[in-house]
Parts: C-alpha cells; structure tokens; sequence
C-alpha cells in the first residue's frame, strides 16, 4: 500500500523519483527543518539517478555526492530511505560543525595522520634490534679490535649457548630481556660443568648490551638497528667466580722423555714435532703465537725472532712486538723445519694453505699420550696441554736459580701498563737482557736433555 503523506511532509517519494526528470529536493534534516542543508535528486543524461547533500556555507554551494539511486531491486545503488537516512547524518553534522565538507575533510585528514603515526610506530618498532642482532652487532664491532681468534670463539659462544638453544630469547626484542632471560641462557652452561665458560659468556653479555647502550648515537656505526636500551640485564646477574689455575707443568724426566720421542710418535708430523722443540728451546714462548709466524719474523743471522703478542684487552688495538734471542738449538730446528716448508709462508704449517690452527698442537700432545712413549718406569705420564709446556719452562728456570725478572722478560710476561707502553716500547734494547736469560735457560734444559754441560753456549746474534 502507497504512503499517504501530509500536507506538511515534503518528503520526496520512491515514486517520485523513478519518474524524475530533472531535479528534486527536500530539505535533509531528519525533522525536516531548513537551514542544514538539502537533499537533492538529479536525473543524468544517462537515465541514473543520483543523489547529492547540498549546503550553503559563506555564500557559495558545497556538494556532497551520497550516492546512485536503486532504480529496481536487482540494480546497484541505494534505496531512498538509505540515501535519506545518510542526508540525515550529514545535516546532523551541519547542525554541530557547520561546514560538512570541511568537517570530513578534517575527519580524513585526522584519520590520515593517526595511520602515518601507526606507520611510522610500526617502523620504528620493525626497527628495534633483537637480542639476536645485538649481540651480532657486538661481535661486528670487535672486528679489528679484537683478534681474529676472540671474534671466531663468540661467535661459536652465539651459535652454542644462544641461538641454538635459546631461539625464542634471541627473536625478543633486546630492550625487553630481563634478567631472568640472562639465567635462561647461562644456568644450562653451569648445570654441565662448564662454570668458568659461564663466567665468561655473562661478561660478553654484559658487554654486548654496554656496547648497545652506547652505539645508537656512535658516529659511522654500520648498522641501522635501534635498541632503545635503558639498562643492562646482564650487570645484576652474579657468576660465581671459579678459579681454576693451571698447575700442570713436566718434570725434568717428562720434558727429557717428550723431547726425545715426540718425532718418532705416530699421527704427529715432522713440523709439528720440531715446533714443541722451537717452543721448548725458545724458553716456552706462547705457540699460537708462533704458529702464526712467517718467514719473515726469522733472523737467522741476527740470530732472533719477533712475535706479536695481543693478549688482554686492547687485542688488535694494543699489539706488542716481543724479540725472541735464538740459540744455536733453536737455530738448528728452523733450519730443518726451513728445508721441508722453505717454499711456502709460514714454517710451521702441513701445507702450506695455511698455518696450524690452535686445535692442532693439542690433538698432537694426545696423539703422544696415547702412544707408548708416553710411560716411564711403567707409569702412564699425566695429561698436559700444549701451554703447559710453557709453565715447564717457567719452572725449569726457577728451578735453575733464572731470576723471575729474566723469566718474565723472556716469556714477555707482564709486559703492559703506562711504563712499558711509554717507555719501555723498544723491543730491541731488552734484547741483551733476553740473550743472557736463554742463555742461561738452554745450560738448563741441556742439564735436563742429558747432554755434556757446557760453560757457555754461543750466540749467533752479532
């Protein structure tokens, strides 16, 4: 049944529009009052139908288009209660705001900026590090500062302790670790045993997370990473300090039975043989440090060797050369150790891509305990490690009545603070001082090696 409308409604009817032929309007009030704008009908040249809220703001006409008019129940468009029902809003917003289309504008504009500020949230967010990425971005940064081998152990540290077990920690972003996320990682490492690596890993943590308190505003950082850090987890965690000094160190039997079968020992090469004797024979020099010697760092005639020691915490930054006298033992053993690898850069590698690695002295010194000559009188010789050949040495000279002093000085122990740095730089002029300690060092592992003593051994360093 059709509508039956009033004198008063001047609402425009479903009929009334179908029929259109130009234009038709209604004021767009709900309660029909004037003043809020208008609804206006208009008929195309097309033959659609649409429908517009006109208003007059400051003398001129604004426009707003609502829509197209539902001309059957299968075409597109809106009915005219629904295009009516948003006139109706749009005067309501007249009545409040004035202008509709400067009150829509402004409401798109809002909406504009609050989705650039969610954006721009987004991004800062997405931008923010992980723990992951901290701790990578660390050990990026001791690059060239520290050596090769610290750099090449944390991220062995990173794969084992961290990423590896612990992949939800190390996805988190890094200003939310807390540190019970810290215990997380370091309480497995102390349940197996490994007390002392605990201690370290919670001091490269520690560090790591110093280091990204202070990289955001460092100038040339390579990364892009924000970590919006406000503390250091790791600080408050405690490691129980475990000292464990190594006290391993061969009698004078052990150091004579060694010397004497180590080149007729199976699994262990001819030049890794003569490099526990270099080492031996040198006084017990670091020997990774002499691993990664080249020919270059030879002075047969001058009769000495120079190693670059980078131990402690200035690492590449504070590398210290270290003048090593040689005595005619130690002479004779790169001459042979010249004629096998002469041709390549290093003397003491297998061949010649590349020196010996740290790991390989030691699988050598197991190789030696495993074999028959490590037994004297019946008795299997005690397990030692490579660098305690250099706590050997140490003791033979005191043993031998070899000041500490000269000990030290050989050794390049103790060789840092400001005196050393400043004045004491000169690696040449505690080189008279060094020739006398091998001296006297070789009488002793002479007594030792069971050969003839000799008053003095000769120097070939002129």
């Amino acid at each position: 049944m059709a509508t039956t409308k009033t004198k008063e409604d001047k609402r425009i009817t479903d009929l009334q529009v179908r029929n259109l032929k130009g234009k038709l309007s209604e004021p767009a009030d709900k309660d029909q009052k004037r003043g809020f704008g208008t609804l206006l009908f208009e008929r195309r040249s097309s033959g659609i139908v649409e429908a517009y809220y006109r208003q007059r703001v400051d003398g001129g006409e604004e426009k707003l288009k609502i829509g197209v008019y539902k001309a059957s129940p299968r075409a597109a468009g809106l009915t005219v209660s629904q295009i009516r029902g948003k006139a109706n809003e749009y005067a309501a917003i007249a009545a409040a705001h004035g202008s509709v289309k400067a009150y829509i504008e402004g409401q798109e504009a809002a909406a504009a900026a609050e989705r650039a500020e969610r954006q721009r949230l987004v991004e800062i967010e997405a931008s923010r590090g992980t723990f992951g990425e901290l701790f990578c971005d660390y050990i990026e940064s001791r690059r060239g500062k520290a050596t090769p081998g610290v750099v090449k152990e944390l991220e062995r540290l990173y794969q084992k302790n961290m990423l590896g077990p612990h992949p939800g920690i190390m996805a988190m972003k890094a200003r939310d670790i807390r540190s019970d996320h810290i215990l997380d990682i370091l309480n497995p490492i102390w349940a197996r045993g490994a007390k002392v690596q605990a201690e370290r890993m919670r001091s490269f943590l520690a560090a790591a997370f110093t280091y990204g308190l202070k990289a955001e505003n460092a100038v040339g950082r390579s990364s892009s990473k924000s970590y919006c850090l406000e503390s250091n987890p790791a600080t408050v965690v405690a490691v129980e300090k475990v000292s464990a000094p190594a006290t391993r160190s061969l009698s004078e039997a052990e150091l004579r039975q060694f010397w004497e079968t180590i080149e007729r020992t199976e699994g262990v090469g001819p030049i890794m043989a003569l490099l526990f004797k270099f080492v031996i024979a040198t006084g017990g020099q670091r020997i990774f440090n002499v691993c990664q010697t080249t020919w270059d760092h030879y002075d047969l005639q001058a009769g000495n060797m120079r190693l670059v020691h980078r131990k402690g915490r200035g690492g590449q930054t504070m590398s210290r050369p270290h003048l090593v006298p040689l005595t005619e033992r130690a002479i004779a053993i790169v001459e042979r150790v010249k004629e096998i690898n002469g041709c390549h850069l290093w003397p003491w590698t297998s061949f010649g891509r590349q020196h010996f690695v740290v790991s390989s002295p030691r699988h050598a010194i197991a190789d030696w305990l495993q074999s028959e000559h490590a037994v004297i009188d019946g008795k299997q010789i005690p397990s030692f490690s490579p660098r305690d050949l250099r706590r050997t040495c140490a003791q033979l000279m005191q043993r031998h009545g070899i000041s500490d002093q000269l000990s030290d000085l050989l050794q390049a122990h103790g060789q840092t603070g400001v005196a050393n740095l400043h004045y004491r730089n000169n690696p040449e002029a505690a080189l008279p001082e060094k020739r006398r300690a091998i001296e006297l060092f070789d009488r002793a592992l002479a007594r030792v090696l069971g050969e003839e003593p000799v008053g003095n051994v000769v120097m070939l360093a002129r």
